[in-house]
């Protein structure tokens, strides 16, 4: 028995083998991990094994939370923040970014906190400060990855508002250098972005904004802008020509079982109606179609978009208390968790 003891002692587990292993567990769980032996604590913060981890666990879309919240800041119980408001731009492959302004004016000496945060670890990172000049006014914010240099990165759009000129001043903050630059960028003034509250998300390795643009005859007409983290570049996506997206309708842009996708929301007395475009060829305009045309009883609802996170679900929905091939509807100021076996649970 004091042979096996000693055998079993001594017997150790080669490290690709406790690399694979680990990189199937939970978050949670290798926050623990980490403290057992100093090797593992290393392989858990080295950039490689994360992207491990989340290639084999970080696709898991057992379930989602949705937070339906319109117009207001969240509040972040137990945490660091001195703020007691903050504005969530957007989540990718778990991290959360976080800024406690959103489209107003800046002055000179006023300071702009952007935080990104990891939930599932409690770690919070805040970025330095970018630079911004007498009566900016920020414009939009953007978070996304930039998968050519494994590098998470934050886009600031801001304009002059002294200026003759619309010209849009970008600058882009980059987490492996810890600091911001400024770019130049093509056709400056052809967008106006709109409040990100008003539908804008990840997709594709870019950050999508709503937006307007003046046709050859003047006229404003609906468009989405986006950009692109790694060639760090704006782009326009022409919404569909139909009268779906004309006149005063609400869209959103949103993701559909791994489509670029547009909500179209009109809201009448009796009844709502929600159509969701699926774009088949991502940066093609011709590729959009009409997938989905719901009709529900007529109740106020907020579409989650830069106010909440969805982590990634192509399997299910909720609407209020059923699911309907992955829309998500949700009541005001109310939480809906949404597992994978079909119930809804909401939580006031």
């Amino acid at each position: 028995m004091m042979r096996r003891k000693e055998f079993v002692g001594s017997f150790q587990v080669p490290e690709e083998i406790e690399r694979e292993i680990l990189s199937r567990l939970p978050v949670k769980s290798l926050f623990r991990f980490k403290t057992v032996k100093k090797s593992w604590r290393n392989l858990i913060g080295d950039s490689t094994f994360i992207a491990m981890h989340l290639n084999c666990y970080g696709s898991n879309t057992d379930g989602f939370l949705v937070h339906g919240c319109y117009s207001y800041g969240i509040q972040l119980s137990r945490s660091s923040f001195d703020q007691p408001r903050k504005y969530i731009i957007g989540s990718i492959n778990g991290l959360v970014c976080l800024s406690d302004k959103i489209r107003c004016f800046l002055k000179k000496d006023d300071r702009l906190r952007i935080h990104i945060c990891n939930p599932s670890t409690r770690e919070i990172m805040e970025l330095p400060q970018c630079y911004h000049d007498h009566n900016d006014f920020l414009s939009g914010i953007g978070f996304g990855f930039c998968r050519k240099f494994n590098d998470y990165k934050v886009v600031k759009v801001s304009y002059r508002r002294d200026s003759s000129s619309s010209e849009a001043q970008v600058q882009v903050y980059s987490s492996n250098m810890n600091s911001w630059k400024m770019i130049k960028i093509e056709n400056p003034s052809l967008w106006t972005l709109l409040p990100l509250y008003r539908g804008s998300g990840c997709f594709n390795g870019a950050f999508h904004w709503q937006g307007l643009k003046k046709s050859s005859s003047k006229k404003i007409i609906k468009t989405v802008v986006s950009f692109q983290f790694d060639e760090e570049v704006f782009r326009e996506i022409n919404l569909p020509n139909d009268p779906d997206f004309q006149g005063d309708v609400q869209f959103f842009i949103t993701e559909y079982r791994d489509f670029f996708s547009s909500l179209v929301v009109k809201q009448g007395p009796n009844v709502n109606v929600y159509k969701v475009w699926v774009m088949k060829e991502y940066g093609a305009p011709d590729s959009w179609i009409k997938q989905l045309t719901i009709e529900t009883f007529s109740f106020k609802i907020a579409i989650t978009d830069s106010f909440g996170m969805i982590p990634k679900a192509s399997k299910w929905t909720a609407n209020l208390s059923y699911y309907y091939n992955g829309i998500v509807l949700v009541a005001r100021k109310a939480w809906f968790r949404c597992p994978k076996k079909g119930s809804t649970t909401s939580f006031q």
